[in-house]
């Protein structure tokens, strides 16, 4: 199995295990009152013309397949401890999803986790290209 195919299959197995999680335990610590784990399991970049290509390891072999959020720290750390930084400079709970804003390198994004499920979705965006990530969260 090459390297590439094993880290699939883990971000996959993992992602599942998030999904599968029990809902009410998830209810109460989706809410940005503690530490989350997120699962990325799908990533498009998209240009200024509107074309869009999924991303892969073997494409943007730098691209986290695992978010650390941190909302009481105000925090996104990339992978494990070591990893990237962003800082969470906005946090608002709407209808029952948990909102993150931030910026920095001449990027915005914003994250939305809904509280019930763990499902994950946020846009990371510049004047000429997008990325839309897509995962799953849950307590570690």
């Amino acid at each position: 199995m090459t390297t590439t195919s094993f880290t699939l299959l883990a971000t996959g197995l993992i992602v599942l295990t998030l999904i599968m999680g029990a809902p009410t335990a998830a209810v109460a610590a989706l809410d940005g009152s503690t530490p989350m784990l997120c699962a990325v399991s799908t990533v498009m970049e998209c240009d200024a013309a509107g074309k869009c290509v999924r991303i892969t390891p073997d494409v943007h072999p730098d691209f986290p397949s695992i978010l650390r959020l941190n909302v009481p720290q105000r925090v996104i750390v990339e992978g494990g401890p070591g990893g990237r930084k962003s800082e969470i400079k906005s946090v608002a709970r709407l209808d029952g999803r948990l909102i993150l804003h931030g910026g920095e390198n001449g990027r915005g994004w914003t994250a939305t986790v809904a509280e019930d499920t763990g499902r994950m979705s946020a846009g990371i965006v510049t004047d000429t290209f997008a990325f839309n990530i897509f995962g799953a969260c849950t307590t570690p």
